[in-house]
């Protein structure tokens, strides 16, 4: 009779570690399976921004005339960053954030921008590595209202300008 007790208790171990082996391992193929989902750019870590051997190319950044007496906020940051990827990718699964913004803070949570300073004449110019980026910069009006940009920047074969305008613009807010 003990001799049966005891094969159930060895039974028994043997079980339990055979179940929390599958466990163990059932978590970590479940973990890979998902880090193997995650898009390249959230797997790497962030790209430098602007690494040797690579071709530069100028960013410009100016106000439109139609904005009269606007004077662009220093510094305009720029993002190593795909902004039309990042908004397909948010439109293909809603669920993992209730708006844009938000999904666009935890997306870029590791991304530093590149600032580039407003020159004296109202303009600012970035030295950039060709690839996406995502432009970001406000300017303040002689009204009081403030207007902000959030621009995807595709820097390709050749030097750019953006004029940021109304028409461009992200959101324009107004202080009372």
């Amino acid at each position: 009779m003990e001799r049966e007790v005891s094969n159930n208790g060895s039974l028994m171990t043997l079980l339990r570690i055979i179940l929390a082996l599958a466990l163990l391992g059932s978590l970590i193929f479940a973990g890979a399976r998902i880090y193997r989902r995650l898009p390249a750019e959230a797997r790497s870590p962030a790209p430098e921004v602007v690494n040797e051997g690579q071709v530069k190319r100028l960013l410009t950044v100016s106000i439109s005339n139609s904005l009269p007496n606007a004077t662009l906020n220093s510094p305009i940051e720029v993002y190593p960053f795909d902004l039309v990827a990042a908004r397909r990718e948010f439109e293909a699964s809603p669920r993992l954030a209730k708006q844009f913004d938000d999904f666009l803070v935890r997306r870029m949570h590791d991304i530093s921008p590149l600032k580039a300073n407003t020159h004296s004449r109202g303009d600012a110019v970035a030295v950039l590595n060709e690839g996406d980026w995502w432009l970001h910069a406000f300017a303040s009006l002689d009204t009081g209202e403030t207007i902000e940009w959030r621009l995807p920047v595709v820097i390709k074969d050749r030097n750019e300008t953006i004029e940021l305008s109304r028409e461009n613009a992200y959101e324009r807010t107004k202080k009372f």
